[in-house]
């Protein structure tokens, strides 16, 4: 007999992966405006994430509309996970990841396009917090294609579906941060 009780979720298991007695701080930020359906994909997925039982080396932000700003605002910060709609030109629901750099995206093929519907304040944020020395080591987007950025508090069904894979990845960034001590 199957016993679907004792069987563990990919989260699950993942999260009993992670260490908590790493020393790095991980801020996890959702950003987005929920009232404009896929476009607040950020903060629908860091909502999820606070149910998570987390180290508490990893804080998670609902950051909504000025989350950029909140980068300004921490210091001593390893990791930086920012989830965000993405415009890639790709499928609705598709998740895109990348390292952002010197201000810059490490991934070529998104250099020359405008992803994040928040760029501009992305880049801004970085290049003050660069000058501050307030910069983390690192900064990881996760981003999916939006389908619908208009009035509405739900997200697309498309985008929807990606929510767990999202999360997926956010857990496997921390868990990589956490287990290269």
């Amino acid at each position: 007999m199957f016993d679907v009780l004792a069987k563990k979720s990919k989260i699950e298991n993942r999260r009993s992966k992670i260490l908590a007695d790493f020393g790095g701080r991980v801020l996890i930020l959702g950003i987005g405006n929920i009232l404009l359906k896929d476009e607040g994909i950020g903060v629908h997925v860091v909502h999820q994430l606070q149910k998570e039982d987390l180290p508490d080396n990893v804080e998670i932000i609902d950051g909504g509309t000025a989350g950029l700003d909140i980068l300004l605002s921490q210091e001593g910060l390893h990791k930086l996970v920012v989830i965000d709609a993405v415009r890639a030109g790709s499928e609705p629901g598709t998740i895109v990841k990348f390292e952002i750099r010197n201000s810059k995206f490490e991934t070529p093929i998104f250099r020359q396009s405008q992803l994040s519907l928040h760029q501009l304040d992305l880049f801004d944020a970085i290049a003050v917090a660069e000058k501050m020395n307030t910069l983390p080591e690192e900064i990881v987007v996760v981003g999916v294609e939006p389908a619908e950025v208009n009035l509405g508090l739900e997200l697309s069904e498309e985008v929807a579906r990606s929510v767990p894979e999202v999360i997926e990845q956010v857990l496997e960034e921390i868990g990589d941060v956490i287990h290269r001590k």
